[in-house]
């Protein structure tokens, strides 16, 4: 029961700092304070606070209090890092820094899938891209399911265990980037295009044009993302309201 309720004040805290209500350099409540507002032991509030410093997102300082670190200081791999800022409202930064990531690791797992993709492994990576296709415009939801089965096939056919666990590591946050890109995109048929072209060069067994290919891809993810990130213009700054209907320059 101690423990669950451990789980308890981590899980809330670690979503309000992901969430900015504890900005970095700020104090989260003391332990005091939890014991008082959750109602609940200081010992489970203590194990709480001691798994939220194990993440690197908070540091006990003498005469301080618990204060929350930089990002940069963030265990970003860590499972629960990850589900709370899957559920929290898209940071284009981070976005952005898990695309970089995903530059460097995957157009190299699509290249090695192509060199070692068994016959099954092939199967499912097409089976995946169907999916896809299948499923627009109807199911945006179902599309992206098989959006990460169609990226995890090619981190298991790459036959490389670390890529492998690099994709589970990152995998709850994908489906967020997958729903914001789908969210700003105008156009689904680019970017199915693209998962094509990756999933016939594996299929093909060119190593050098599947790379290419989810290099191209990456691309797209990052020019699909852009839009929902763009500052949106207020009409009302750009004209005033005539009462008789019109307007004035």
């Amino acid at each position: 029961m101690g423990r669950s309720k451990a789980d308890g004040v981590l899980d809330r805290l670690g979503r309000q700092v992901v969430e900015g209500r504890f900005p970095p350099g700020g104090r989260v409540p003391t332990e005091e304070e939890l014991v008082r507002k959750l109602r609940i032991s200081r010992p489970s509030v203590r194990e709480g606070l001691k798994a939220l410093v194990r993440k690197g997102m908070v540091e006990s300082r003498a005469r301080r209090g618990t204060i929350v670190l930089a990002k940069e200081r963030w265990d970003l791999l860590d499972p629960d890092v990850l589900r709370w800022m899957a559920a929290a409202p898209p940071d284009y930064a981070f976005l952005m820094s898990l695309i970089e990531l995903r530059s460097i690791m995957e157009p190299a797992a699509a290249r090695l899938a192509a060199q070692r993709a068994t016959p099954a492994q092939i199967l499912a990576i097409e089976r995946a891209f169907r999916g896809m296709a299948d499923s627009l415009p109807d199911d945006v939801e179902a599309c992206h399911r098989h959006d990460l089965a169609f990226h995890e096939g090619i981190f298991a056919a790459s036959g490389n265990a670390m890529l492998y666990r690099f994709y589970t590591a990152i995998s709850t946050v994908l489906l967020t980037l997958f729903r914001v890109s789908t969210e700003a995109r105008e156009s689904y048929e680019r970017s199915l295009d693209e998962h094509g072209e990756v999933a016939a060069a594996i299929g093909r067994r060119q190593p050098e044009e599947a790379e290419q290919a989810m290099q191209r891809l990456l691309r797209g993810t990052v020019r699909d993302l852009e839009p929902a990130f763009r500052p949106r213009k207020d009409p009302k700054r750009n004209s005033k309201h005539n009462p008789k209907g019109g307007s004035k320059p």
